[in-house]
């Protein structure tokens, strides 16, 4: 807003026309002011960069200038927003919580403002949000705990992550997070996502993040009995996922190291790291023929 103030019935006037479309005289009796001044009024907050739109007899603020920038994520974060609202809120709160939404919209430009509605009818179209609504709602709760998850995909790939954020676009929604064991940031389709697993950081449990996390393939995990200190985590038709809380790595990493390509660590970071040390050292040697 420019730095041009208004008076106190200019004031009246921009209350008036925040809150409905009203005509002339509706706004002269409203406000008390009188007829000549009426035009007055609106040339200063037209000075004051209030685009006023006029519908026949009625007037409306439409739009404020330049008062807050939206990006392209900003306006698809607002109508991801209305549209969780229309699919799990009740009719009367998204309707109130859009209409307050559209009151702070009229501080940004009427092109951000349609676009917002566009995206709003687009989004709320697609069937994916209703789908996939719990889901936005459990991993929202895990980004603001910043909560260590494992997640599971359909192709039976386990992550264990640290959540960052949920990432739309106008076909697809995605899970953005920090891959433990790779060290980098990912996103995956929320389609693609079959479990999301909460890990448990109680100090009277076993940290889930202290242990070696590994899994088993094809026969061997058909036929691999637990060792002691170890619990299985999850079953597929080829495919095992343990949990082993041995102290002695050393152990555990030579015995691993006997199954070849039918094992893989899959976390911490840490084991991952020294496993590869582990196989990269023994490599070296055979080639030396120590």
């Amino acid at each position: 807003m420019t730095t041009k103030t208004t008076d106190k019935n200019s004031l009246k006037i921009l209350c008036e026309l925040l809150k409905k479309y009203s005509n002339k005289e509706e706004i002269i009796e409203k406000c008390n002011i009188k007829s000549g001044a009426f035009f007055k009024h609106l040339t200063e907050l037209k000075q004051a960069d209030f685009k006023i739109m006029k519908d026949g007899s009625n007037y409306k603020i439409k739009a404020f200038s330049n008062l807050i920038e939206l990006k392209n994520t900003d306006t698809s974060t607002i109508a991801h927003l209305l549209v969780l609202a229309h699919f799990i809120l009740s009719k009367k709160k998204a309707k109130n919580l859009k209409t307050a939404i559209e009151k702070i919209l009229l501080l940004s430009s009427k092109e951000k403002y349609d676009e917002i509605h566009n995206k709003f009818e687009l989004f709320k179209k697609a069937k994916i949000y209703s789908d996939y609504s719990d889901k936005i709602s459990e991993f929202e709760e895990l980004i603001n705990k910043n909560k260590i998850t494992k997640i599971t995909t359909q192709s039976n790939q386990s992550y264990i992550l640290k959540p960052i954020n949920i990432i739309m676009d106008e076909k697809n929604i995605y899970f953005h997070f920090y891959d433990e064991e790779k060290n980098e940031n990912k996103t995956i389709l929320f389609e693609d996502i079959t479990k999301i697993i909460p890990i448990d950081e109680s100090e009277n449990d076993i940290e889930f993040k202290n242990e070696t996390i590994f899994e088993l393939y094809g026969r061997l995990a058909k036929n691999y009995r637990l060792k002691e200190n170890e619990r299985l985590i999850e079953k597929f038709p080829n495919k095992i996922v343990i949990a082993n809380s041995n102290s002695d790595k050393k152990v555990l990493f030579k015995r691993l190291l006997r199954y070849d390509v039918l094992c893989k660590i899959i976390h911490s970071k840490n084991d991952v790291k020294e496993f590869q040390n582990l196989v990269n050292n023994s490599l070296r040697k055979l080639k030396s023929g120590v």
